[in-house]
């Protein structure tokens, strides 16, 4: 990265390397950092410490798009080099793929299958598809389904803005993100824990399209 981007590391700091070591007391069973963990790291906006990328602007998002593309292909390079471990034969013959739910013969045979765990996936989708409809089918359809979108204005994103003068909402889609995040788990709590619209008997999310929807109950509902 700092070949790619010599704007953002004009020292030329070492990127990620294999075997960077977890630090004392962390309870994460990994050998040493992950990409995930050291990109997550390294955006991270820290008092009394200067950090050139976070004020990079459009550059910083491109250097975003690039660790996440980085990180995906880490995946996919587990995921092929683990075939073997992801019981991958289940979907090799015909007849197996049929019984496990395979409905796409272009798929049948190949010899790097992603499974369902992988996020945005083929396989993903339909698990998450099946699972909506197993619960229309057994409870019924659903009462409400609500779609929830990000607020640039939040006063959490303002606030974490104003720590760095001159940056616009658009210029930090990692903020943005864990805001909406943070946002998001408080709304499910109000569903599920609070009652806001009743008891809540069974439910569905899907966090690829930001939306969700939730069977409820009347007993208890203003």
């Amino acid at each position: 990265m700092a070949l790619q981007y010599p704007l953002l590391f004009p020292f030329g700091t070492d990127g990620w390397v294999r075997g960077i070591p977890l630090a004392e007391g962390s309870t994460n069973r990994r050998e040493g950092v992950t990409l995930l963990q050291y990109y997550a790291y390294r955006i991270q906006f820290r008092i009394n410490e200067v950090n050139i990328l976070l004020q990079g602007g459009r550059l910083f998002l491109q250097f975003i798009v690039d660790c996440y593309t980085v990180i995906e292909h880490e995946r996919l390079r587990y995921i092929r080099d683990h075939q073997n471990v992801l019981r991958i034969e289940l979907y090799v013959g015909l007849e197996d793929a049929i019984t496990a739910g395979e409905s796409n013969a272009s798929t049948i045979g190949r010899r790097c299958i992603l499974p369902s765990s992988f996020t945005g996936g083929p396989r993903y989708m339909r698990k998450h598809f099946l699972d909506a409809m197993a619960i229309c089918a057994h409870i019924g359809y659903p009462d409400f389904f609500i779609t929830f979108t990000c607020n640039p204005n939040w006063p959490e994103i303002r606030e974490a803005l104003d720590q760095q003068p001159g940056q616009h909402a658009n210029d930090r889609p990692d903020i943005v993100a864990r805001v909406f995040r943070l946002r998001l788990q408080e709304l499910m709590r109000d569903f599920k824990e609070k009652s806001f619209f009743g008891i809540v008997v069974a439910g569905s999310f899907a966090l690829v399209q930001h939306c969700f929807h939730f069977v409820s109950s009347y007993n208890n509902c203003w």
